[in-house]
């Protein structure tokens, strides 16, 4: 026999209402993992939110993608106001690669120039040492045009792609509502 989930009054297979308290009657069953009573088709337990059958419990322990989120309006304002901070940032990061590339190339090719000339001159007098640190320094400042070239890469690949992702989601967001 089974007992009514309201009164817990006994009632056999074939009942669909408690004699007792007019509960409707459907099949029950208890949660494994908390013994709360669930209806017999239940997938979830509605008190400790755990899947009740093999099936539900390997469904939930998929992680759902990182990129499925619940998007409501406050998720849209703060991914506009996101989108703002990376224009600024890329923005920023373009001016400085593209100062660091400029002014790195021409240092590089003025100290490269005295370098040459000044081992060119002094090369009879066996001080040629003021060359050489002239070419270091082309060196350095090569360093730091490259240093200009990854800045720009960099915030082509990172910022840009980032304001990609928050565009899309905001457009998936707007074409639903």
């Amino acid at each position: 026999m089974k007992k009514c989930p309201a009164c817990n009054a006994e009632f056999g297979d074939g009942a669909t209402y408690c004699d007792k308290c007019g509960t409707k009657l459907v099949k029950y069953r208890t949660c494994p993992h908390c013994g709360a009573v669930v209806e017999d088709d239940a997938v979830f337990c509605s008190k400790c939110g755990k899947a009740i059958d093999a099936v539900a419990e390997m469904s939930s322990s998929i992680e759902p993608s990182p990129t499925v989120r619940k998007v409501d309006d406050a998720t849209i304002a703060q991914y506009k106001r996101e989108i703002a901070a990376y224009k600024s940032k890329k923005l920023t990061m373009m001016i400085m690669g593209i100062i660091l590339l400029v002014v790195g190339l021409v240092l590089c090719i003025v100290f490269f120039s005295l370098g040459i000339k000044s081992i060119d001159e002094t090369i009879d007098s066996g001080n040629i040492g003021t060359g050489y640190t002239f070419i270091f320094l082309a060196v350095v400042f090569e360093l730091m045009t490259d240093a200009g070239i990854a800045l720009l890469i960099v915030q082509g690949a990172v910022f840009g792609r980032k304001i990609a992702n928050r565009e899309q989601a905001i457009e998936e967001y707007e074409s639903r509502h």
